[in-house]
């Protein structure tokens, strides 16, 4: 845990705030990039996104962690995963990791929930879908899953799987918080030098 909060605690950031939104960039180690996006009434984490450089040294697309990226229109003449397939995002609050799996429209008896080698694994009683979800900031820390902290729910085809956070990450995430508020916002002059420079 103190490794993470090192490494954030050292990367070079820039904050923004957009309406009620403050957005945060990161430079990290390695030419890595992070953005992460709250909400500033409620200091929820909205979006968390990150770039890294692909093993020649290109830069890749935005990857998301936390919140749903936004929907691309494909080229005509690709291959992409249809539209109706079951979808896989996470959508937090601030007591618990959240995902939302849509549309899956079976009814909640089909749905296994369980934990296996740190990873919380869906699987339907019908074998029709089957996910591995990975919690990257229990991974950053260091902490083991535990069975009994899984719930899940099911409305409006899509299940909801939440997952109670332990103390050491609420703790890490107010401290972290606290931290981003410090931070000075640029503002839209600074950001029209910028655009023009």
């Amino acid at each position: 845990m103190d490794v993470w909060k090192k490494e954030v605690e050292g990367a070079k950031k820039t904050a923004l705030v957009q309406g009620s939104i403050r957005k945060v960039h990161y430079e990290m180690a390695g030419n890595v990039q992070l953005a992460e996006d709250y909400d500033m009434k409620t200091g929820e984490l909205l979006v968390r996104k990150w770039k890294r450089p692909s093993r020649i040294g290109r830069n890749s697309d935005w990857t998301y962690e936390v919140g749903r990226p936004p929907l691309r229109q494909q080229p005509s003449d690709h291959l992409w995963e249809a539209s109706s397939a079951p979808y896989c995002y996470r959508q937090d609050s601030k007591t618990h990791f959240a995902w939302r799996i849509q549309p899956l429209t079976w009814p909640l008896t089909n749905y296994k929930i369980s934990v296996e080698d740190d990873k919380i694994v869906v699987r339907t009683e019908n074998k029709k879908y089957f996910k591995k979800i990975v919690i990257e900031d229990m991974v950053r820390c260091e902490l083991p899953l535990h069975p009994k902290n899984v719930s899940c729910a099911h409305a409006a085809d899509t299940l909801m799987i939440s997952y109670l956070k332990p103390p050491a990450i609420l703790q890490l995430e107010q401290t972290l918080y606290s931290d981003l508020c410090q931070i000075k916002p640029i503002q839209d002059h600074e950001m029209e030098s910028c655009k023009q420079q």
